[in-house]
């Protein structure tokens, strides 16, 4: 199998009439995707003339979304999903970043004229130049710097991330996802291909039902999903809510997150609430298709830990390395590279920045091109890859090195606490802390002080009536900082 195609055809030709998408308005057929995915094709290879272009698709989290994804495949281009809810200016920069050959939204799909039914000559000789090195989707992330890149991603790499997640996790027509991620997210790569592959079924979530945490647990139960590939942002605001003192939604078995650290306290809500679900975290930044590692949790777990981030899934190598390039020594912390077929194309018309992050090995005196995370992580011992901060989050306070993320983890552990935050005042030498919880800073302080070295603490503590976030649901640390310090 060298495309994603071969995914739906499969599919379409074993369950033609079985539900394989569903919104809240619509739904379709694996056959029924089939045709419309092919009447996009041919729409879109007659209007641009050209392959391996960018079709910017403004997405709705719809089934029409999935028809033009696979309308652009079938047209040997790659699909951009952009937030066709966003602000003008959002959606301008994307599209000016990336300047695609076509702008398409769900309207568009759904209104194609009849003269636009499957030209299968037309398609099967765009085809035949497509390669699994051939670019399937760019999907937008700013990282720490703000500015949108389009990371580039092949057929292949999500075809050996799809393969071993069917694998992993028993996939397979009976499997029914609860779809939370919107498909300009990462994460939603996971159910969208898993459920063509195997001939499953996914319900589409609209991001309105996560105003009531409680209404999504039953939406869950409601269309008897179950397996939930969420991002880690959902996972806490159920976990927060106290929905499940209310509802537990019955027959899932699998618990799927990742995006952001994991606080064990957050997980073992669910696993109280659901000790029969299997509970994986999956981490992986969106330049290594989804996911590069793998955690299954099947030991306990203290609150004041973060939930480790495991072993590399299959075909793909995780080196840890120091500031030289060197290995680093079992135990000791090290900057995360990754290495293999999940490493993606690089930053779509970004060559500057696909440069800084996709780098040679220095471990190789072959080409031999890996991905640069900007993440610290270490091994435990357990044997386990454990996440500790952001390279660009680690700081030089009071003569000694403080991984941020290590302050945030020792008081999310504490109860009362939702979500934390920490900064670094570099002028004023200040550790900043951020947190949105029931306690109050002076006591959150003095918690703080019996769990960490006194270099460490924080110097301001600061109680955040609502932490903001961002539209993947991570805090917005920019926006906190400048609202809750830097104006103050």
């Amino acid at each position: 199998m060298k495309n994603l195609l071969s995914y739906l055809e499969y599919s379409a030709e074993r369950f033609p009439d079985k539900l394989a998408f569903a919104d809240e308005n619509e739904s379709v057929t694996f056959a029924e995707l089939k045709t419309l995915a092919k009447r996009a094709g041919t729409f879109i290879a007659n209007e641009i003339c050209e392959v391996n272009r960018p079709i910017a698709v403004l997405s709705t989290h719809t089934v029409a979304d999935v028809a033009a994804f696979f309308g652009a495949l079938y047209a040997n281009c790659f699909y951009v999903p952009i937030d066709g809810f966003a602000p003008e200016a959002h959606i301008d920069a994307r599209l000016n970043s990336i300047n695609p050959a076509m702008v398409i939204n769900a309207k568009l799909i759904s209104d194609l004229p009849m003269a636009y039914e499957p030209n299968n000559e037309l398609l099967t000789k765009i085809r035949a130049e497509m390669t699994a090195n051939s670019p399937a989707y760019a999907i937008f992330t700013s990282g720490s710097t703000g500015v949108p890149k389009a990371s580039l991603i092949s057929h292949g790499s999500v075809i050996n991330l799809i393969d071993w997640m069917c694998d992993e996790f028993g996939f397979n027509e009976k499997t029914v996802f609860a779809g939370q991620a919107p498909f300009y997210f990462d994460s939603s790569v996971q159910e969208l291909y898993s459920t063509l592959k195997c001939g499953g079924t996914t319900h589409l979530f609209p991001k309105k039902y996560f105003i009531s945490p409680l209404k999504v647990l039953q939406h869950i139960e409601e269309v008897s999903a179950n397996v939930m590939p969420w991002a880690a942002a959902a996972i806490k605001l159920i976990a927060n809510s106290g929905a499940f003192e209310k509802f537990v939604p019955k027959g899932v078995t699998n618990v799927i997150f990742g995006g952001e650290n994991m606080p064990a306290k957050i997980l073992n809500i669910w696993r109280r609430a659901m000790p029969n679900t299997k509970f994986t975290n999956v981490y992986g930044p969106t330049e290594t298709t989804v996911d590069c590692s793998f955690y299954t949790v099947e030991r306990e777990l203290e609150d004041s830990e973060s939930v480790p981030i495991g072993f590399p899934v299959r075909n793909c190598e995780l080196l840890l390395l120091d500031e030289n390039g060197k290995t680093v020594s079992n135990g000791e912390a090290g900057e995360l590279h990754v290495r293999g077929i999940q490493v993606g194309l690089g930053y779509y018309n970004n060559a500057e920045r696909t440069a800084e992050a996709f780098i040679q090995n220095p471990l190789s005196s072959d080409k031999d091109i890996i991905y640069k995370t900007g993440d610290i992580v270490k091994i435990n011992e357990f044997g386990e890859l454990v996440f500790l901060a952001r390279a660009d989050n680690q700081v030089k306070h009071m003569g000694s090195r403080v991984e941020l993320g290590e302050v945030e983890t020792a008081a999310a552990a504490i109860n009362g606490i939702r979500l934390v935050c920490c900064s670094y005042d570099k002028e004023k030498s200040r550790i900043l802390m951020f947190y949105e919880g029931d306690i109050s800073e002076r006591e959150l302080s003095s918690k703080l002080s019996a769990k960490l070295p006194k270099y460490m603490q924080p110097n301001v503590v600061v109680n955040v009536p609502k932490m903001p976030a961002m539209p993947n649901g991570k805090i917005d640390r920019i926006t906190v900082r400048k609202v809750y310090y830097d104006e103050n």
